[in-house]
């Protein structure tokens, strides 16, 4: 009892004397540092807090007697006034939050010649590709144009959302990032039309977002900003299902798939009534 008083913001001390207030009914000081186990030194101070907090009662006397608020009175008081406590460290929290954020943005490292990568297996490979995203400052290419991978998006999309990517590619889209995405040809997304997440998407047709097709069974690949390159690794054993995704920093590399990427793109079909979705995990 008295460690939950605790975490709901007393100190151990104001915990012990509410307690011991409360099976005592109404006592004087002494009686209630006796019972706590409370120096008396210390004892007027703790129930000065507590009257503060609105958890106990004092009757003006020489010498004075104290007594318990109900117990429900007081454990309300006490969720309010921790509820607030929370409200107020979120708000620092956001605050300081956008502060950074301002701050980091300006912060720019310098360019390395030397090849970094990551791997996300699993679960993770979704939250690597949604940092690397977020992170895109200008252009986002994503590669999908072969008939098992679109295949396998597609598959995918219908049984699962993907609001955490989706919603990352429209931040992208917000700030002004194009995103350029060829899938296959060969597979029809039109029953994906209604979906709100893709609606979202294809609000920005035209602009910042384009979409064409082809038939090319090459390895899917997104291009971050002319310097990431997110390779999919799919599971051998069951080659329809991605087994990981590999972030590569390597300029060269993005240059080289990106020559690539519109190499095909000018000879794609151009995105028409049929509706596509990004290329997600």
């Amino acid at each position: 009892m008295i460690e939950k008083l605790r975490k709901l913001g007393l100190t151990g001390y104001e915990a012990q004397a509410f307690v011991a207030l409360l099976k005592l009914g109404d006592a004087e000081a002494n009686e209630i540092a006796n019972r706590a186990k409370i120096p008396i030194g210390r004892i007027y101070s703790v129930l000065s807090n507590l009257e503060d907090l609105r958890l106990i009662y004092a009757q003006d006397t020489r010498p004075r007697r104290y007594e318990c608020a109900e117990p429900s009175t007081a454990l309300e008081r006490l969720s309010k006034n921790k509820q607030e406590e929370f409200k107020r460290a979120c708000e620092e929290v956001e605050m300081l939050t956008n502060d950074l954020a301002s701050e980091l943005s300006g912060v720019r490292a310098k360019k390395s010649a030397k090849t970094f990568w990551t791997v996300a297996i699993g679960d993770k490979s979704q939250e690597l590709v949604q940092e690397c995203i977020l992170g895109a400052q200008k252009e986002i290419l994503f590669f999908m144009a072969s008939r098992t991978s679109s295949e396998r998006l597609k598959k995918k999309f219908r049984i699962e959302k993907y609001p955490e990517i989706i919603n990352a590619i429209s931040e992208a889209l917000e700030k002004g990032t194009e995103v350029k995405v060829i899938l296959s040809r060969e597979v029809d997304f039109s029953e994906l039309e209604d979906s709100s997440d893709v609606k979202k998407l294809l609000m920005h047709m035209g602009n910042e977002f384009n979409c064409r097709l082809a038939a090319i069974p090459a390895t899917p690949f997104y291009i971050i900003d002319r310097e990431n390159v997110l390779l999919q690794m799919l599971n051998p054993l069951a080659p329809d299902e991605l087994f990981a995704v590999v972030n590569v920093r390597d300029t060269k590399l993005a240059e080289e798939l990106r020559k690539k990427f519109f190499t095909i793109w000018e000879k794609a079909e151009v995105y028409s009534e049929r509706n596509i979705i990004p290329a997600i995990k």
